[in-house]
């Protein structure tokens, strides 16, 4: 048996297979069809950073009201985000097909990192001056309402790479770039009030792996043509309904 479990060798460690995984995904160079879809997409990129509720932040500081709106309207997003994960992480096999094994283990571990950003987001607007009753019970309207409806449907009637494409690489790309922007006006409005910071903090500060991971995902989980298509045209989707909803978080 001791022999037996030698030759074989033990399974790794969790963090061992963490750093396996990320290993894994280090950055390759993009084929050109990656290179294209990144380009064809730069604008609606771009037009996410230039919502008028992360400018006006940056020059005037933080305007409580609007971002007040924004933790009520975007928490359905923020607790479903784990979510979104399992559904797409539940049509993975153990490596039946080539990247689905990286994409399996990949999904468990971002998962796991997802688990307290629910809570710290309600920390957030707790700072702000909201109850955890009046984020928990609000009902988004209409335009962040549709880019939670619009997530889950990829994330069940997609392709495992069209759900990376608009959840992983157009949700948390650019959320790593705009809390970027926003964090030092936070950070003035706020103080030392770690908890307050906590969600702005990770995600600006440590969320630049997970989208670039996702791309390297999508090169491995792609097939043909056609899936490169549908994930350009998802991503993009996805990236337009963030757009709207920030836009209507800003306060009259």
């Amino acid at each position: 048996m001791t022999e037996a479990l030698t030759t074989r060798g033990r399974p790794p460690s969790r963090t061992q297979h963490h750093r396996t995984v990320k290993r894994e995904l280090s950055e390759t160079p993009h084929p050109a069809w990656v290179e294209n879809m990144i380009a064809e997409l730069q604008h609606d990129w771009d037009d996410v950073l230039a919502s008028p509720l992360f400018t006006r932040t940056v020059a005037d500081g933080v305007d409580d009201e609007s971002w007040r709106n924004l933790v009520k309207e975007f928490f359905c997003v923020v607790e479903a985000f784990p979510k979104y994960m399992g559904v797409y992480l539940g049509r993975t096999t153990y490596g039946k097909s080539e990247g689905d094994l990286l994409a399996r283990d990949w999904l468990i571990g971002n998962i796991r990192t997802e688990a307290l950003h629910a809570q710290w987001f309600i920390d957030w607007g707790v700072g702000l001056g909201l109850t955890e009753q009046e984020i928990l019970h609000h009902r988004p309207g209409p335009e962040v309402a549709a880019l939670c409806e619009f997530l889950w449907s990829v994330s069940y009637r997609g392709s495992v790479a069209e759900a990376f494409g608009a959840v992983n690489f157009a949700i948390e790309g650019t959320t790593g770039e705009w809390t970027r922007l926003v964090m030092p006006a936070f950070r003035e409005r706020m103080g030392d009030d770690k908890y307050s910071l906590m969600w702005l903090a990770e995600h600006a500060e440590y969320d630049d792996a997970h989208p670039r991971e996702a791309l390297e995902l999508i090169k491995l989980s792609v097939r043909d043509d056609d899936d490169r298509a549908a994930v350009k045209e998802v991503t993009r989707r996805s990236l337009e309904l963030f757009r709207r909803g920030f836009d209507a978080c800003v306060a009259s």
